[in-house]
C-alpha cells in the first residue's frame, strides 16, 4: 500500500472516529443534560449562575446562594443516593397520596378551594389539600437495616435522634454569650456535624451511613404555620443567609415509635422557634405546644402545600413544605422570636411584595414563601 492510499484510510479512520464520538456525546446529552435541577422546560438565569459556581469556593456557596439553612448533614450525594434508591411516597415521609402528583410532573387534581379542575406542574406550585393522619413508622426506614429486627430500627433511630437533640441543646449553651452572625452560624452547624458524625462513628461504627439516610428521609419534609393578619400579611421569618420563610420544621419520631402528624411537628417547631402570645379577657396568655392547636384552630381544609428544589444549582432533590393557614388579629397577638440561634428576625411581609420580589438572578430571599402567597394573592381565605 503505497503512503497517500495509506493517508486517505487513516483519514477516514479518524473522521469516523469524531462522528461516533460526537453521536456518544449528544446521546448523553439528550439522556442526561446537564446534572442542573431544572423546575420548568428552559433553564433559568439564576440556575446557570448557581450550577456554575458550584465547586469554585465551597464556603461561600451558602453565603451567595443558599435558600434554606440546612440544619445538619446535608450532603447532597447522600440526599440524591435516597432519591434513586426509595420510592417518592417513602422519601415525604409516607404522608402523601402519590396519586396526585403522576411521574410525569404534573399534578391532575381538583382544586379545594375553588372546585375547579387544574392541569400544573407540581414544582413550585402551591395546591390545597388535607394533611395525612397516618402516623406509623414509615416501612423505608428499615431498609436501610436489613439484618435487624424492627423494633430494633426504631429504637436506634429515637437514640440517634435524641442525640441530635442533646447537642443542638449543649451547642446553644456554648453560644448563649457570644452575638450569632451570618458567619457564626455555619460554624455552630458544622459543629455539630462533627459532634454528632463523632457520636455515630463511636455508637454504630458500621451502620453510620444507615443511621444517616433513615433520619435524613425526615429532612425532606416540613411543616409550619402560616400566619395571615387583618392587614392580610405573611408573618415571617428571616434566617442568617437573609431568607425569608414560615416558622416551620421537621417531623420527628416520638417515644412510642410513631411519627409526629403535620399538626404536632408545627406545634411542637412553633413554639420552640417563637415566643406567641394572646390577650384574652384582659389577660395576657402564652402559646405553648400543648395549646397552640386549641388557640389557633389548626385546619385541615386550610392546609397548603409546596414541592421544591432543595436548593437552586444543587441535586439534593425534592422537599415538601406544608403550611396551616390560620388568620389572626395582631393588636391582640404577638409574636416575637425565642431566640436568635436559628433566625434572627420576625416580622410582617406584605404578599404583594413577596410576589412581585422575584430576582432573575442572585439569592432569592422568598423562595419557599412565594408559592404560598401567591396563592394567597390567587385565592383569598378568611
Amino acid at each position: 500500500m503505497n503512503g497517500s492510499l495509506f493517508n486517505i484510510e487513516l483519514t477516514y479512520i479518524f473522521d469516523f472516529y469524531n462522528i461516533i464520538k460526537h453521536s456518544l456525546d449528544d446521546i448523553n446529552q439528550n439522556i442526561y443534560g446537564s446534572n442542573l435541577s431544572v423546575t420548568n422546560k428552559e433553564t433559568t438565569t439564576l440556575e446557570i449562575l448557581n450550577y456554575k459556581s458550584k465547586g469554585i469556593n465551597d464556603d461561600d456557596d451558602d453565603d451567595k446562594y443558599a435558600v434554606e439553612e440546612a440544619e445538619f448533614d446535608s450532603n447532597t450525594e447522600d440526599l440524591s443516593n435516597i432519591d434513586q434508591r426509595i420510592y417518592p411516597r417513602e422519601i415525604l415521609t409516607d404522608q402523601d397520596d402519590p396519586s396526585l402528583y403522576p411521574s410525569s410532573g404534573a399534578s391532575n387534581l381538583n382544586d379545594e378551594a375553588n372546585g375547579t379542575h387544574t392541569d400544573s406542574v407540581y414544582l413550585h406550585q402551591c395546591i390545597r389539600r388535607r394533611p395525612s393522619e397516618d402516623c406509623h413508622f414509615p416501612d423505608a426506614r428499615f431498609t436501610f437495616f436489613p439484618d435487624k429486627k424492627q423494633e430494633d430500627v426504631i429504637k436506634i433511630l429515637l437514640k440517634a435522634q435524641a442525640e441530635m437533640d442533646k447537642i443542638w441543646s449543649n451547642i446553644d449553651k456554648r453560644y448563649t454569650k457570644i452575638t450569632i452572625t451570618p458567619k457564626i452560624r455555619p460554624q455552630m452547624i458544622r459543629e455539630f456535624k462533627r459532634e454528632y458524625d463523632s457520636y455515630l462513628s463511636k455508637e454504630y461504627p458500621t451502620q453510620v451511613k444507615s443511621v444517616k439516610d433513615a433520619l435524613l428521609i425526615l429532612r425532606k419534609s416540613s411543616f409550619g404555620i402560616l400566619i395571615l393578619n387583618t392587614k392580610n400579611q405573611i408573618l415571617a421569618v428571616q434566617n442568617y443567609q437573609g431568607t425569608w420563610s414560615a416558622p416551620k420544621g421537621h417531623p420527628k419520631y416520638k417515644d412510642d415509635g410513631t411519627l409526629e402528624i403535620p399538626s404536632e411537628t408545627v406545634s411542637r417547631e412553633s413554639c420552640e422557634e417563637l415566643l406567641i402570645t394572646c390577650k384574652r379577657n384582659k389577660r395576657k396568655l402564652t402559646i405553648n405546644k400543648d395549646n397552640l392547636d386549641h388557640f389557633f384552630g389548626l385546619n385541615n381544609d386550610n392546609f397548603l402545600e409546596c414541592r421544591f428544589n432543595d436548593r437552586p444549582g444543587t441535586n439534593d432533590g425534592l422537599r415538601q413544605i406544608g403550611l396551616f393557614v390560620v388568620r389572626v388579629d395582631e393588636t391582640k397577638w404577638t409574636f416575637s422570636l425565642k431566640d436568635n440561634k436559628e433566625n434572627r428576625a420576625c416580622e410582617w411581609l406584605n404578599i404583594a411584595d413577596i410576589v412581585r420580589n422575584k430576582p432573575e438572578v442572585g439569592r432569592d430571599i422568598y423562595y419557599t414563601l412565594r408559592p404560598f402567597a401567591q396563592y394567597l394573592k390567587d385565592n383569598p381565605m378568611p
